[in-house]
């Protein structure tokens, strides 16, 4: 059988710098591959046409009806010979890769431009109210904006909604929910993604420095993939949706780029992108709090 060959599109900064040498299949979807590396860590395959950016992806082009599924096996062997990453049926070619770096990546913006990002909280909130209605979305989760009534909110777990609070809850909502990504952990790396850009207060930088030291206590209650974006998120690292939303809330961008931005982030996953947008929304709450 001939080996075929898949053109990288773009690289995440981390993939970049980080290529393993030697990998493992971890688990195959779709349009999508996980590879595990020596390390531990993992690095993605992309369908280009469906997905964005992740830092630690690779975006590639695949031939109609492509299925990784049938193309690849949980453990099997993957090498990163002369700028290709080769596997029994299939080799990615690294080289025409062009490198995805978020602007944001590091910065870290004055609270002076707080107000201007949270004028577009009332839009957001309302916009995920519509989407999940529309969608007909189901979190585990009852956030604010959940579109349940009280029977239903009965069997939902709520996060709560002070800084200390949330804290105390890490261990509830650390792998609550269904998916590869529970919706407890998709909330709670929104509400880092939110933290993440500013200068934040003292006080909020303790509660910050707190919950993240949680977070990594409690990571092993979790699946494997979600472990992963949880602990990219805990070292700053987001993916191009999140970082795009990050960047529109911060730079003074027109109402209509927002809101674009924030159904990138909710189209992703069944609930998973709804339950990240919650979690920001919440932290701006929490950035507001020290206004």
């Amino acid at each position: 059988m001939a080996i075929v060959t898949l053109a990288a599109q773009s690289t995440g900064y981390l993939a970049a710098t980080r290529r393993p040498k030697s990998a493992h299949v971890h688990s195959c979807f779709a349009h999508a591959i996980n590879l595990i590396a020596d390390d531990g860590h993992l690095f993605t395959l992309l369908a280009a046409d469906i997905y964005q950016n992740l830092p630690d992806a690779v975006r590639v082009t695949l031939p109609a009806g492509w299925d990784w599924r049938q193309q690849a096996m949980r453990g099997e062997a993957v090498q990163l010979i002369a700028g290709q990453w080769q596997a029994p049926r299939w080799q990615v070619d690294l080289s025409k890769a062009v490198v995805w770096q978020p602007r944001l990546n590091g910065s870290s913006l004055s609270l002076n431009a707080l107000p201007e990002a949270l004028q577009h909280y009332e839009t957001l909130a309302s916009q995920l109210l519509l989407y999940c209605l529309e969608h007909q979305v189901e979190s585990d989760l009852l956030w604010a904006s959940s579109p349940m009534n009280k029977d239903e909110s009965k069997h939902r777990r709520a996060p709560y909604e002070l800084p200390e609070q949330l804290e105390n809850q890490v261990v509830k909502l650390i792998g609550y929910g269904k998916g590869l990504t529970p919706d407890g952990d998709d909330y709670l790396l929104g509400y880092l993604a939110a933290l993440s850009p500013w200068q934040l207060t003292p006080e909020l930088q303790a509660h910050q420095t707190r919950l993240q030291l949680l977070i990594e206590q409690h990571l092993p209650r979790t699946t494997d993939i979600s472990r992963h974006y949880l602990s990219r998120a805990l070292e700053g690292h987001f993916s191009q949706p999140i970082c795009a939303m990050q960047e529109q809330l911060t730079s003074q961008a027109p109402a209509a780029m927002v809101i674009h931005a924030a159904e990138q982030v909710m189209q992703f996953g069944a609930s998973s992108g709804v339950d990240c947008l919650a979690g920001m929304l919440h932290g701006l709450r929490s950035l507001k709090a020290t206004l």
